[in-house]
């Protein structure tokens, strides 16, 4: 992430955004031509080295927003996002009856093709000149920013703690199969997208920190539930709740976007994600841990992280900077 804001911060937006894009494409085609496992590494490593430009993406963001609604145009870019994990599931399954898996990553390496392309359309944002000047690591330098970074940092921390292992606990307890799971993964991902463009909305007309609250609430409930429930039925509104956990990190990136005057496009982005990126690491690693001592205790975990969480982006982001 931090070489990424660097180079966001010395050439055109639009091209770092293709050419990690561009990253993309070999990967199905790897995969395609896989005969073991081994062979599937580089496809996965050139997949996950394609992000570095997430922070041009974010900054590309802010840069085409208006000030005052640039928590909307994060919440419906990034919307766009779970959207496509609630039918592409359900596609993939569909075209498995006409055609192998190798098909499907052919498929795949098309539609990265064409994802790519349309890229070349989207309008240019130039480097600014202070931007190449500014120092490769832009550390908080406020009480806010601090706050900013403590709280992106904590959610990814808090919420993969849960994630990765939320399919396998309705394996496990409640004995769902794969299609039900499948199923309920594409709710999560609905409610995903949808939270994601609510809270934005929320986020520009009412109290940001508020709305972050709202968010982490609604998360807790869903999981609390599903653990207090453990009903097949019940769980379908319940993980849609659930799906609403990362909107509140989103209307967090439109306040890195505006909390420093000076700060340059995206050198912020690329600090402030990588310890994000950090806090999925470390989460997904305790979770593990967590999950094999009692499946059970994620549900308390992260629920407890977010209301902390929750208390932090109220009182510390009530009012708008």
């Amino acid at each position: 992430m931090i070489p990424g804001g660097i180079l966001a911060n010395r050439y055109e937006l639009k091209a770092i955004l293709i050419l990690g894009w561009a990253m993309s494409i070999p990967p199905p085609l790897l995969y395609y031509f896989a005969r073991t496992w081994t062979d599937v590494i580089p496809g996965i490593v050139l997949l996950q080295v394609s992000g570095f430009n997430i922070p041009a993406f974010n900054a590309y963001i802010a840069g085409a927003a208006e000030r005052t609604k640039s928590a909307s145009h994060f919440g419906i870019t990034w919307a766009s996002a779970p959207l496509g994990v609630v039918f592409s599931p359900l596609v993939g399954s569909v075209l498995l009856n006409w055609i192998s898996v190798r098909g499907i990553f052919i498929l795949t390496f098309v539609f990265f093709s064409i994802s790519t392309i349309v890229l070349f359309f989207m309008k240019t944002q130039p480097p600014l000149k202070n931007d190449a000047k500014s120092p490769r690591l832009e550390f908080p330098k406020s009480r806010r920013e601090g706050t900013l970074l403590l709280y992106l940092a904590g959610a990814a921390l808090a919420w993969s703690i849960a994630a990765p292992f939320i399919p396998l606990y309705f394996q496990d307890a409640l004995n769902l199969g794969p299609s039900i799971i499948l199923l309920l993964g594409a709710l999560q991902s609905l409610g995903a997208a949808v939270f994601a463009i609510l809270l934005g909305r929320r986020a520009d007309t009412r109290s940001q920190g508020g709305t972050m609250a709202v968010g982490l609430v609604l998360s807790s409930t869903g999981l609390i539930g599903v653990l207090i429930a453990r009903n097949p039925l019940l769980s379908f509104p319940l993980v849609f709740l659930i799906g609403s956990a990362r909107a509140p990190s989103l209307v967090a990136y439109s306040i890195l976007s505006t909390v420093r005057k000076g700060a340059s496009r995206a050198g912020q982005f690329g600090f402030y994600l990588t310890l994000e990126s950090l806090g999925f690491v470390f989460g997904s690693y305790l979770g593990g841990i967590l999950y094999t001592l009692n499946p059970a205790s994620m549900f308390y975990t992260t629920p407890t992280s977010f209301m902390a969480l929750a208390l932090l982006a109220w009182l510390s982001f009530r009012n708008k900077a």
